[in-house]
């Protein structure tokens, strides 16, 4: 089985590769792809908890500027609760704590996950430089043998 890498429009090389060599080949690029996938994911995660974290420790200081005795209204759907500063304070505090430790996790993932994506990378290039064979290659065995 043999496949052409495109670049540009123009074909540059090809690889020359059996079915099991063929089957390893589609394995390497849904891993590369399924880490990708991945990476972007927890992009995405760790953008919206620093989002969450910043917006609870914002609200949080506006909350310890007020004073002891002020009532303070929480919106459950479209009705809105009195409870008492303190309960709120912590409700906040709680807030910023998880959604801090939850940042450092997925920083931490996506550390991991770039590092596999490069490993995944590197064995995709090995094997493509394992197989590939040049396209003026089998021109010039054709033209050599006429």
């Amino acid at each position: 089985v043999g496949l052409q890498l495109w670049v540009g429009g123009k074909s540059t090389m090809m690889l020359s590769l059996e079915d099991g060599e063929m089957a390893t080949f589609q394995e390497l690029q849904a891993n590369l792809q399924r880490g990708h996938r991945e990476q972007q994911s927890v992009s995405a995660n760790s953008r919206i908890r620093a989002r969450e974290e910043k917006m609870a420790s914002v609200t949080l200081v506006g909350l310890n500027e007020l004073p002891e005795g002020t009532r303070v209204h929480t919106q459950l759907g479209k009705a809105f609760l009195t409870q008492p500063l303190a309960e709120v304070k912590a409700t906040m505090q709680a807030r910023v704590v998880s959604a801090a430790k939850d940042l450092t996790m997925l920083i931490e993932k996506k550390a991991y996950l770039d590092g596999k994506v490069i490993q995944l990378e590197q064995e995709a290039q090995e094997f493509i430089k394992a197989h590939l064979k040049p396209p003026d290659a089998k021109p010039a065995a054709a033209s050599s043998s006429s």
